[in-house]
C-alpha cells in the first residue's frame, strides 16, 4: 500500500506540473505480449529480427514482444510522461542520466535482486553475478539490470574526421595522438573556409565536453584515498589511510581552505577540476554557438556539420557503420584520451562496478514473469543474444572465429546497427567486427580484462537521497544556473562562477547533504570491513 501511495503521489504531482496527459492507458491487451520501449532509431533489418524471434524465441518462451523505438533526443521526456501516466509498458530502458534515480526513489520499478538470486531465471543469474548486482542497488534495491560490456564505462575517446586530419597533415598519417594534435586539428577545421562553416567539435546539451581533460587523475586520486562522487554536486571524498572512514568531503569549487586536509598536490584545486574548467573555457571556441540546445552530437558528425565529438569505444562498431553509410568517402579516426589506457597499462582506470544504462520493469506491469522470461531467453546463449545485437545470422552477419563477425550489408549499402547499451550489453557475449583495425580490436579486448581496472575504495556505494528530497531539489535548481554552461565552457571566469554557485548551494541545503553523505559512507565502510 505504501508503494502504491508513493507512486500515485508522484504521478499526480508530475501531472499537475506537466499538465493533463493524453493517450495514457493500455498499449497492449495481448496477455502473451510484453510492451518494450527502447531509446534509439529503429535499426535497418529490425523487422527480420522480430520475425526470427517469433520463429524461435517466442515459440520457446510463449512470450511475444512489441517494441517501440523513441529517438535518443526525445527519449527522456517521453519516458517521463509515460511513466508518470502509469502506461502499460513491461520493459523500459532507463539510466541515471535519464530518470532512473527519480523513479527508483519512488519505487516505480520492480526490485529485481530476488528474481536474480532465486534461481528461477538461471541465465540472468549467470549474466549478472552478485558483485554486479550488489554494486548497482539504488535505495537498497536492484531496480534495473545494468547493461555493461566491461567493468568500466568504456574507453573514452574522440571520434574525428581522419580524412580531414590527413588533408591538414596532422598526426601520424591523420592519426591524432595527443591533445596538442587534436587542438591543431580543430584549429585547422575552424580556419578551413571550404567546409562551409563546419563546427570543429560537436557536443550535446546534456554532456558538454563530457570526458575531455578528465583522463589522468581518477586512479591517482583513488590511490591517494580520494574518491570523486556526485553527492548533490561533484564532490571529493577523502578517506583515511586504510579507507575505513571519511576524513572530509569537499565540493568542487569550494573555497580552497576547505582542502587543507588533502595531500599537498591537491590543495590548490587544479587537479580537482579547476584546471579542467579553465581549459573548457578556452576550447569553447570550437563549439557551435547554440551548443546548449543540441540534442545529438554524433548526428552532427554524420550530417557533416561537425568534425569531431567525444564518446567512448563501446559504440565504435555502430559509429563505424553509421559513418560509412553517411559519409562513404570519409574516414573515421579515434583518439584515445587516457595515456595509460592508450598504452594498455594494468589498472589504468577506476571501476565502481556500476552501470550507466539499465533495463527496468515498471512497478505496475502485470507481466513481470513474462518480461523476465524473455530476458532470461535473451541471455541464455550467444545465438539468442546475437540475434538482437547483431541481427539475423546469414543475412545481417556471419561468425568469424569465436569473437569476431563479418557484417553483411544490403544492396543499398545499409547494415543492421543495434544500440546494445539499451538491451544487450554483457561481458559474457561480446563479438567484434572483423573490419576493426587491429589496434581497436586490441583495445576492445583490453577493456574486457578485469586487471585493466583499479577498484574504487567506495565501489558499490550508492548515495540514498530519499530523505533529502527538499534539499536535493533546491540544490539541483541552483546548480542548473551554471552547471550545463560550465560543461560547455560557455562562461567567463568559470572558477569564480562555480565558487559563487557552490557557496549558494551550501547555504541552501548542500551542507545538509554533505553531512548525510558522510554518515552513509561511514556506515557503508563499516559494513564492508566487518
Amino acid at each position: 500500500m505504501m508503494k502504491l501511495k508513493r507512486i500515485i503521489s508522484f504521478g499526480l504531482a508530475a501531472v499537475l506540473s506537466c499538465g493533463l496527459l493524453a493517450g495514457c492507458g493500455n498499449l497492449s491487451n495481448d496477455e502473451d505480449t510484453i510492451k518494450i520501449m527502447l531509446s534509439g532509431t529503429k535499426p535497418t533489418g529490425w523487422d527480420r529480427v522480430l520475425e526470427k524471434y517469433e520463429e524461435t524465441g517466442a515459440k520457446e518462451t510463449k512470450v511475444h514482444i512489441d517494441v517501440e523505438w523513441v529517438s535518443q533526443g526525445d527519449y527522456k521526456e517521453k519516458l517521463n510522461l509515460r511513466m508518470i501516466g502509469s502506461e502499460n509498458y513491461d520493459i523500459v530502458f532507463d539510466a541515471p542520466f535519464n530518470k532512473l534515480k527519480n523513479f527508483a526513489a519512488y519505487e516505480m520499478y520492480v526490485p529485481l535482486e530476488e528474481y536474480i538470486e532465486n534461481g528461477k531465471y538461471p541465465n540472468l543469474t549467470k549474466a549478472f553475478p552478485k558483485e554486479i548486482v550488489d554494486a548497482n542497488h539504488y535505495f537498497g534495491h536492484l531496480y534495473g539490470l545494468p547493461m555493461m560490456r566491461t567493468y568500466g564505462n568504456g574507453i573514452d575517446c574522440v571520434y574525428y574526421r581522419k580524412d580531414l586530419a590527413k588533408k591538414y597533415n596532422i598526426g601520424s598519417d591523420g592519426q591524432i595522438n595527443s591533445y596538442d594534435e587534436l587542438q591543431s586539428f580543430l584549429d585547422a577545421v575552424l580556419a578551413d573556409k571550404s567546409l562551409n562553416g563546419m563546427t570543429p567539435f560537436g557536443v550535446s546539451a546534456s554532456r558538454g565536453f563530457y570526458s575531455l581533460f578528465r583522463d589522468d587523475y581518477n586512479v591517482e586520486l583513488a590511490k591517494n584515498h580520494i574518491v570523486s562522487l556526485n553527492l548533490g554536486a561533484m564532490a571529493y571524498v577523502l578517506l583515511n589511510e586504510d579507507n575505513t572512514k571519511v576524513v572530509d568531503i569537499v565540493y568542487q569549487g569550494e573555497d580552497l581552505d576547505r582542502f587543507s586536509a588533502f595531500p599537498e598536490q591537491y590543495r590548490d584545486g587544479e587537479k580537482l577540476g579547476l584546471a579542467r574548467l579553465k581549459k573548457l573555457r578556452e576550447w569553447n571556441k570550437y563549439l557551435e554557438r547554440d551548443s546548449l540546445n543540441r540534442k545529438d552530437a554524433w548526428a552532427m558528425v554524420t550530417g557533416m556539420k561537425a568534425a569531431a565529438m567525444v564518446d567512448n569505444l563501446d559504440t565504435y562498431e555502430q559509429k563505424m557503420t553509421d559513418f560509412a553509410s553517411s559519409i562513404p568517402d570519409g574516414e573515421l579516426g579515434v583518439f584515445i584520451i587516457n595515456n595509460d589506457v592508450k598504452n594498455m597499462k594494468p589498472q589504468a582506470r577506476v571501476t565502481n562496478l556500476q552501470g550507466n544504462n539499465f533495463i527496468c520493469i515498471p512497478a505496475w506491469s502485470k507481466k513481470v514473469d513474462k518480461a523476465l522470461t524473455f530476458l532470461d531467453w535473451l541471455y541464455a546463449n550467444s545465438t539468442n543474444h546475437d540475434l538482437f545485437e547483431l541481427g539475423v545470422e546469414g543475412e545481417d552477419w556471419k561468425a568469424i572465429g569465436d569473437d569476431r563477425y563479418e557484417q553483411i550489408k544490403s544492396d543499398d549499402n545499409e547494415a543492421y546497427s543495434f544500440p546494445g547499451y539499451v538491451l544487450t550489453w554483457n561481458p559474457n557475449y561480446v563479438r567484434f567486427l572483423d573490419t576493426l583495425d587491429e589496434d581497436i580490436y586490441e583495445y576492445k579486448k583490453y577493456d574486457l580484462d578485469r586487471n585493466a581496472y583499479y577498484e574504487s575504495p567506495l565501489a558499490g556505494f550508492m548515495f540514498d537521497t530519499s530523505k533529502l528530497q527538499t534539499e536535493s531539489t533546491v540544490v539541483s535548481g541552483i546548480k542548473s544556473e551554471v552547471e550545463t554552461a560550465l560543461a560547455h565552457g560557455a562562461l567567463d571566469d568559470p572558477v569564480g562562477k562555480l565558487n559563487e554557485n557552490i557557496n549558494k548551494c551550501l547555504d541552501n541545503g548542500l551542507d545538509v547533504i554533505r553531512e548525510e553523505a558522510i554518515r552513509q559512507i561511514n556506515e557503508f565502510l563499516a559494513n564492508k570491513n566487518k
